[in-house]
């Protein structure tokens, strides 16, 4: 199941909660009992590159010609 971060619109608590997709409309505040929004958070990717350290795929500088992440 994914997770899931609310906030309650009428006391303001944020929570996070496991919820399958077809019952998130069904969650409610867990402190008073109130409707709540879905908050869409980020995230970051990163993986790993091919000397063991992680690597956004971004460039470290200079040229661009041996960077896997640029093209």
């Amino acid at each position: 199941m994914p997770t899931y971060d609310f906030k309650c619109l009428e006391c303001g608590h944020l929570f996070t909660e496991f919820v399958a997709l077809k019952d998130k409309d069904k969650v409610s505040c867990p402190s008073c009992g109130g409707k709540v929004s879905q908050r869409f958070t980020g995230f970051l990717y990163t993986r790993k590159g091919g000397d063991g350290s992680g690597s956004s795929g971004g460039c470290s500088g200079g040229s661009c010609s041996g960077c896997s992440g640029c093209h």
